[in-house]
């Protein structure tokens, strides 16, 4: 199976535990298995696969959640993109600087969730205090989902490195 194949089916996983993690857990406690996916996506020597992934990733959460479509998809490739902008200067490929990332850009994410609400929605966008109170307790919830998932992003990425073009840890 080829790398391309199963980062796919990683980022199916994702959006399956998303679908999970909505029933389960409180909204104030509430990984966002999807984003992790994005941001891991970031982490790869060469973006343009894995930020049409990202991108592909947002598009299904913004069919699956009703939201505008393009708004999770917007937000998605923007979490491949600087994922990769930050780990050029900030090397975040050991677990607790990635766990750290994923924490801030969670927190990040949900106010720029809020912003784009504001923005492109006249009347459904969810209320500041909602988005305040569950932000770090996603975030939290985030992080520790991302810090053991890192091995195998990076595993996956040096299977991926034998197919051309898909390689995490080979630099441009």
């Amino acid at each position: 199976m080829s790398g391309f194949a199963k980062l796919a089916g990683l980022a199916l996983g994702a959006i399956l535990c998303q679908a999970l993690a909505l029933e389960i857990f409180p909204g104030w406690l509430r990984p966002d298995p999807v984003l992790v996916v994005a941001l891991a996506l970031g982490l790869r020597g060469r973006g343009t696969p894995g930020l049409l992934l990202a991108f592909g990733l947002g598009f299904v959460v913004d069919a699956l959640s009703g939201s505008p479509p393009g708004l999770f998809a917007l937000l998605r490739g923007s979490a491949c993109m600087l994922t990769r902008t930050f780990d050029q200067a900030l090397y975040l490929r050991g677990p607790v600087p990635w766990a750290l990332f994923v924490f801030g850009y969670t927190i990040f994410d949900a106010l720029a969730l809020g912003v784009c609400q504001r923005v492109f929605l006249e009347g459904g966008a969810l209320p500041w205090t909602r988005i305040l109170l569950e932000a770090p307790g996603s975030a939290l919830a985030s992080a520790v989902l991302a810090a053991p998932l890192l091995p195998l992003f990076l595993h996956m990425d040096a299977e991926a490195g034998r197919d051309a073009g898909l390689a995490l840890s080979a630099r441009p």
